[in-house]
């Protein structure tokens, strides 16, 4: 792995780019009448991605330990020795600096002060109680969700976010613990291994994270109709696909509760997560857009 490419790998970049879409979501979804710019656009994408690969890095720094003893973390650029703990933390902060100085700098005071919540939430108590709670996820839930407030927040002149924009915070902060678990279930011994105190850790039978998901999910059903409710006759074929999406991932949330089924299914359940939610947001920002 090139030196370049190992700096790429710190910044876990699809976790990042999924911040950075989810923020850019948040800003289509403010009401159509809302004037905006490019240039807040591009900094409000750009910053958040910047902000959300800061913590990928410090992340990976802070965790440099427990990812070498984990199979599907043991190559990253920390536990191979391809780069040094000082420079990944260097360039984490790099990244945060760069980042928060472009959603101060062009979008306004509550995106800024959402984006360092979103860093602070992540460092500060998603990381440090993976190892000492299962409700990690629950925590972890809530950085995962900010970056549409972030967005929704950037596109308001006086930085507020709308309705459909706490709406999309409810949809995504729901949507984490069902997506992690199908993952929990998957690498449950690589995360022992690691001593993290997930889920799937605390009850190697899944049956846990299995009612963790189906709370969740069931959560996650009811949070993608009130788009619908908040915005009656704009958001029709939003309304279909997220009555469609939501049904097949009912579907596989049934059979993942299913001991026998569960570890055959969590990687189906996995991927689909991942799936929904991107058709999901397209679904609701083009119908808000057009």
């Amino acid at each position: 792995m090139s030196t370049q490419r190992a700096f790429r790998e710190l910044t876990k970049p699809r976790l990042s780019m999924l911040a950075a879409l989810s923020a850019v979501a948040g800003f289509f979804c403010a009401p159509p009448s809302e004037p905006w710019s490019g240039m807040t656009l591009m900094a409000l994408s750009i910053g958040t991605g910047l902000a959300a690969g800061a913590c990928g890095a410090l992340n990976q720094w802070m965790e440099r330990l427990p990812d070498a003893q984990m199979q599907r973390t043991a190559s990253r650029p920390l536990p191979t020795g391809q780069l040094t703990p000082r420079a990944a933390l260097i360039f984490g902060v790099v990244l945060l600096v760069g980042g928060l100085g472009m959603i101060a700098r062009w979008t306004n005071p509550v995106a800024l002060t959402l984006t360092a919540a979103t860093v602070l939430s992540y460092l500060l108590l998603y990381t440090p109680l993976k190892t000492r709670t299962q409700w990690c996820t629950v925590v972890g839930s809530l950085p995962g969700a900010l970056p549409v407030l972030i967005g929704s927040a950037a596109r308001d002149a006086h930085g507020h976010p709308d309705e459909l924009g706490w709406a999309l915070f409810a949809i995504l902060f729901c949507w984490q613990v069902p997506h992690f678990m199908g993952l929990a279930v998957l690498w449950k011994d690589d995360y022992a291994r690691g001593g993290f105190r997930i889920a799937t850790v605390i009850d190697p039978s899944g049956k846990s994270a299995a009612r963790q998901s189906t709370c969740f999910l069931i959560l996650l059903l009811i949070a993608s109709a009130v788009p619908v409710i908040l915005a009656p006759g704009e958001l029709r074929a939003y309304g279909v696909i997220a009555a469609l999406l939501g049904a097949w991932y009912l579907r596989l949330g049934i059979a993942f509760h299913d001991k026998s089924r569960r570890e055959q299914v969590a990687r189906p359940f996995f991927l689909f997560s991942l799936l929904y939610l991107s058709i999901l947001l397209l679904a609701l920002v083009i119908d808000r857009t057009f």
